[in-house]
């Protein structure tokens, strides 16, 4: 059994799969919304193809997807999607480290250390900041970074929250060595609450990392047109308030999935307006050594390639 790319608009995807994405895409104009739906339908697919099909059959339909990125057919939906999203702008290189990520998934690779964490955070979830550049109208090379931080932000909040649901599928994207530290069986969480106290350290600890990427990637808001900088500062910030949101319920991630109501969305919307009367909002006030932390993923790519 292989998987169809979506038929539907991508707005409808969008709007179906990735509600807290879709809610904040509405600050877009209508033609940046439509790019960005885009490149979340192909994302979205990429997920589906690693996530629901058996190993041996997601590695042949991703690779696929690789062949489509790097050699251009002109009779699918997906190959007119893939190249409709290059000739916006975004580098045949970051789609191909993403289906670097997808591959790591699907060939069941582990993460043992943090460093391995961070590197798998910058290929399903980085490279997607990098490649929104374009398509929400950032020129600005310097802002490059700061896309890949909040990318890496909103990513490590994904897997906090979803720690309970990844590990009923066999999966545990969390340090190995950190589990190993504190006696935590990723596997019986749902039979056992004993390893609950020591769980939530880690969590925290990763939740406080991905709010350091978060103001590392509101740092460059201000390379971004003003109406796209709306949505991608709502963007992160219901995805950030999820993080908030988990600590304050202190387990209850361990029983089910955290999100966002509508209620608490448009709250978030509402408090996001104090980033109005941050200089940061309007111009790049703390300067980063961009160059260190550039040559820091290069280093990290090419230990994963070797």
């Amino acid at each position: 059994m292989s998987l169809t790319f979506s038929k539907t608009s991508p707005e409808d995807t969008m709007s179906s799969h990735g509600k807290s994405f879709y809610f904040a895409s509405r600050f877009f104009s209508k033609n940046t919304m439509h790019k960005v739906a885009t490149l979340y339908s192909f994302c979205r697919y990429i997920d589906d193809c690693a996530d629901e099909l058996s190993p041996s059959i997601s590695n042949e339909e991703i690779l696929k997807i690789k062949r489509l990125i790097q050699y251009p057919e002109n009779h699918s939906e997906l190959s007119l999607s893939i190249e409709n999203i290059k000739n916006w702008g975004v580098q045949e290189r970051n789609l191909l480290e993403l289906i670097d990520g997808a591959l790591f998934d699907v060939h069941g690779g582990k993460i043992e250390t943090e460093e391995e964490l961070h590197l798998y955070c910058y290929l399903v979830a980085g490279v997607v900041g990098l490649m929104m550049c374009p398509l929400i109208g950032v020129r600005d090379q310097k802002a490059s970074i700061h896309a890949v931080y909040l990318g890496m932000a909103m990513q490590l909040t994904n897997i906090c929250r979803d720690v309970l649901e990844d590990s009923l599928n066999g999966r545990c994207y969390l340090p190995e060595s950190e589990l190993r530290v504190h006696k935590v069986n990723i596997k019986s969480l749902e039979n056992t609450n004993s390893s609950a106290n020591e769980l939530r350290l880690i969590v925290l600890k990763y939740l406080d990392k991905a709010d350091q990427y978060y103001r590392i990637g509101y740092e460059g808001l201000s390379y971004i047109p003003f109406r796209p900088r709306l949505a991608i500062l709502v963007a992160g910030e219901v995805y950030r308030h999820i993080g908030v949101k988990i600590k304050h319920q202190r387990f209850r991630f361990l029983k089910e999935r955290t999100y966002l109501n509508t209620f608490e969305k448009i709250l978030v919307v509402l408090k996001t307006s104090v980033f109005l009367f941050k200089p940061s909002f309007w111009s790049i006030k703390n300067k980063r050594n961009k160059q260190n932390d550039s040559l820091k993923f290069i280093s990290l790519l090419n230990r994963f390639n070797t």
